[in-house]
């Protein structure tokens, strides 16, 4: 309640001069101004909240005589034969003290009004109240016929619905003063009745049970009383038609008492700011600050650690036992909160006031998570483990943006986790961690596969970019990407050697699915944004670069075409490379074209020392006639030829066949190289089919017969 002594009872409010300022601040009620009797609007009926403390038990609020001018401006005149209230009068006897009311003093005859008065003072209760009371059981205020029986039983007490009035408490003085003294009962005797402040009850709509019954939030004792006095709480179709009747299922005691009440004194409900929250509502703006008007008294709660709570206009104030002040502000976040069962519920208290970002999406954070509200699609929560993530990656200014949805709690083969959908992702927990799935093609390909689960499961690392190649690793691939060709995994030990090759740095992002290919002897081929990787049935991983021999071997048809699987890695020297296939070797220099070497020259292009002595091709291989047939093909150091029924010849670059090729090569009358030439100091010797040829150290060459 809104007892000053609660603010130091709390032991944590707040810290340092903060404490200073609330026990000075206890001196001080702020109060807004009840408002004039008006017609009730049935839109402001709260079942949790009918009436306030402070006004229900406040016995000063009329006297004696008010109350019998007020009775009479309800009657002009009784109906003939009749007493009406505002003419009753009776005798009373003195009532000793008790713990619920103070002596009451008894009188040879005492009107209706100084009844109504006096018992309002000695229990405590306000005398509008009572009038309240006496209108809405038997209309005996406005009444201008009223019966005995009416009288006798004028406030309902000790009448329930299902039986007979107990004769005991028969009579006008009886059944007010024990209706008051009733409800001091129930003020101090809180917890042995059904009906509680500060907690939800299930409260009966109707006396017949099929009717069922409505979940309601008492806010205060005299609600609480309320409701155990007349044990129903009025249905849709009740307030539907205010000053009428309902359906079927309808009661009306504490509507009418709300509604009559309203109608002829005002605002059931008196508010002021708790002394403890002065000083803030005053910072803030006061009635025209960010809080409002108060609209509510002050809540002690005990949940998830306890602290206290004020409902204003605009938002709610709270301060939890740990010291921490907050606002929730009035719409999403209160309507989310309030969803949650508030500071009962698993978000606890609010630890931090609403804050938002450039972007539009706004937060507030709370011991057990936090709240978000993304613009365009509604407000959802984030539990501890993703609050916390978010919150490091930079919040509402984050390019993980605000979330689009509830998490989602997954089973899966690969584990069971969490998962929610943000604006720039997808952040996800499980046994194997927690991670952002940022917006990509990885997580669209992910998420239409099948999340955790499809056989890839959970993600174990962070995503990462080289480039424009992004990758993240899961539980069962890494999945990658590149702008260009999408998302797609690297399975298996293409994954293992991926990764010792330097991953998204080294092989970059994959280009398309692993596939396999049954063509010569079978093998596996991943293209990657660096090289195409082709494993064998046997052997290790073969990569072919994005050069020229990769041009050469896919427009030859690949693994389909003449020279089918790489057997070995590709080889380089400066910016001449070679690399072997099953079928030959494919060399490449940018200044000298790339071209194939097969047969019988793959063999002899390596013994004559490949790369490195013999050099690329600058030539396809070709076969001529001339001279019992032959082949040759052309290199950057050299030429290899070979004459039919014999063996391959390598003439390096030199005079010799260069004058060779200058006079017809295999077609001239030397025919085809049978050897090697020999050189020493003094020049060089070769013999062909037909004759020799020689140079000198000057470098003059001369053919003659053999």
């Amino acid at each position: 309640m809104s007892n000053p002594k609660l603010v130091q009872a709390s032991r944590k409010w707040l810290v340092g001069v903060l404490s200073v300022v609330i026990v000075a601040a206890m001196l001080v009620v702020v109060e807004v101004p009840s408002t004039p009797a008006h017609a009730a609007d049935a839109s402001q009926f709260d079942p949790g909240y009918i009436i306030d403390d402070s006004i229900f038990y406040d016995s000063a609020s009329m006297t004696a005589s008010q109350v019998q001018s007020f009775l009479n401006s309800k009657v002009t005149a009784c109906r003939s034969g009749f007493t009406c209230l505002k003419d009753y009068g009776v005798a009373t006897e003195t009532r000793a003290a008790d713990r619920y009311c103070a002596t009451y003093q008894g009188a040879g005859y005492q009107t209706a009004a100084q009844i109504i008065d006096g018992v309002a003072r000695a229990c405590g209760i306000n005398q509008r109240v009572l009038l309240v009371l006496l209108q809405k059981e038997q209309s005996l205020v406005t009444s201008t016929a009223p019966s005995r029986d009416q009288f006798d039983a004028a406030t309902g007490q000790s009448c329930p619905d299902t039986a007979p009035c107990d004769p005991r408490f028969a009579g006008f003085f009886y059944q007010v003063y024990f209706a008051a003294r009733q409800y001091q009962v129930y003020r101090l005797n809180p917890t042995l009745f059904g009906y509680q402040m500060q907690r939800w009850n299930n409260i009966l709509l109707n006396p017949k049970v099929a009717c069922g019954t409505s979940r309601v939030f008492i806010q205060n004792q005299a609600t609480a009383g309320l409701y155990i006095y007349t044990p129903y709480v009025p249905n849709a179709a009740a307030l539907a038609n205010l000053y009428g009747t309902g359906d079927a299922c309808s009661t009306y005691g504490n509507r009418n008492f709300w509604r009559i009440f309203t109608d002829w004194f005002g605002e059931t409900k008196r508010y002021t700011v708790h002394p403890g929250f002065v000083w803030y509502w005053d910072l803030t703006g006061g009635s025209t600050g960010s809080l409002g008007d108060p609209k509510g008294y002050l809540v002690q709660a005990d949940e998830n650690g306890g602290g206290f709570y004020q409902r204003f206009e605009r938002g709610t104030l709270y301060v939890s036992n740990a010291g921490v002040l907050a606002v929730i502000a009035n719409g999403p976040f209160s309507d989310k909160y309030s969803a949650l069962f508030g500071t009962a519920g698993p978000l606890g208290w609010a630890s931090s006031s609403e804050s938002c970002g450039a972007t539009g999406v706004c937060f507030q954070t709370f011991v057990g998570g936090a709240l978000v509200k993304t613009p365009g699609k509604g407000t959802f929560v984030l539990w501890p483990t993703f609050a916390d993530f978010w919150q490091r990656a930079g919040a509402a200014s984050s390019g993980v943006g605000g979330p689009t949805a509830e998490a989602e709690y997954i089973r899966a083969d690969s584990g069971n986790g969490w998962l929610q959908r943000f604006q720039g992702g997808s952040l996800v927990e499980s046994a194997a961690g927690t991670y952002l799935v940022p917006r990509s093609d990885v997580e669209a390909y992910w998420l239409a596969t099948g999340a955790a689960r499809s056989g890839y499961g959970w993600p174990k690392a962070p995503f990462g970019c080289v480039g424009v190649s992004c990758a993240q690793e899961y539980q069962g691939a890494t999945l990658s990407s590149t702008p260009a060709w999408g998302a797609h995994p690297i399975l298996w030990g293409f994954e293992t050697y991926w990764r010792g090759q330097g991953g998204l740095s080294g092989l970059g992002g994959a280009l398309d699915d692993l596939r396999y290919s049954a063509v010569g002897g079978g093998a596996w081929m991943q293209q990657f944004a660096a090289a195409a990787v082709v494993q064998p049935t046997t052997g290790s991983p073969i990569q072919i670069p994005y050069n020229g021999i990769y041009q050469h071997w896919w427009a030859s048809g690949a693994q389909g075409g003449y020279l089918g699987w790489p057997i070995a890695a590709q080889q380089c020297s400066a910016a001449a490379c070679s690399q072997q296939f099953q079928g030959g070797i494919v060399t490449t220099d940018p200044a000298k074209g790339t071209f194939g070497v097969i047969g019988g020259f793959v063999d002899a292009w390596g013994a004559f020392g490949g790369l490195s002595t013999v050099g690329v091709a600058i030539g396809s291989l070709r076969y001529s006639t001339a001279n019992g047939g032959g082949w040759a093909q052309q290199f950057n150091n050299g030429t290899i030829t070979q004459a039919v029924g014999s063996s391959p010849v390598f003439t390096p670059n030199s005079s010799i066949l260069s004058t060779w090729y200058y006079y017809g090569a295999e077609f001239t009358w030397l025919g085809w190289p049978l050897s090697a030439p020999t050189c020493d100091a003094n020049g060089c010797i070769q013999y062909f089919q037909h004759g020799v040829g020689r140079s000198n150290s000057s470098g003059g060459v001369s053919f003659t017969g053999s």
